[in-house]
């Protein structure tokens, strides 16, 4: 392994770590609705639940897709939403055990990166921006995805070592 691929997998390990380590998630708290879903129902809402272990990472794109969904603009439909629900779901569960299934999640974030990415190109999810959860940190959802999808494809091959791989 070259040095330079040696500092950038380093430098996303801890990135990633301080993300999936932190004891609370942040939200973007200004811009996501509290507890309402009017415009699409509660049961149109992403809620992946709470989980045996910390996925600060995963509950922020959780609330970040929630939030856009329900924002001004946002034509996804309820079917689309659960298609949504159901992955994120899926990537839970596959973390949310002993040892944490990275090939899994991988798999499936992959298919919510590309989900996500036709929702935004064809207008029908806002792409909106958000505090970044922490420095440096992608702003918008599917930076987000597409950043935590990395991760755990990277520990799924074994590029990350450390205490989530």
């Amino acid at each position: 392994m070259n040095r330079a691929r040696l500092i950038a997998v380093a430098g996303a390990a801890a990135l990633f770590t301080a993300a999936c380590e932190r004891a609370e998630p942040t939200s973007p708290s200004a811009i996501v609705p509290t507890a309402s879903f009017a415009r699409t129902g509660a049961s149109c809402a992403i809620d992946i639940g709470t989980t045996e272990s910390p996925l600060p990472a995963l509950h922020e794109l959780e609330a970040w897709i929630n939030a856009s969904i329900n924002a001004s603009g946002s034509s996804v439909n309820c079917g689309q939403t659960r298609s949504l629900d159901a992955k994120m779901e899926t990537i839970a569960k596959s973390l949310d055990q002993t040892p944490r299934n990275f090939h899994a999640a991988c798999g499936v974030s992959g298919a919510l990166v590309s989900e996500l990415s036709v929702l935004i190109s064809s207008g029908q999810l806002p792409a909106l921006t958000f505090p970044p959860p922490v420095p440096g940190a992608p702003t918008d959802v599917l930076g987000l995805a597409t950043f935590v999808n990395s991760q755990w494809c990277a520990a799924a091959r074994g590029d990350l070592v450390g205490p989530n791989s």
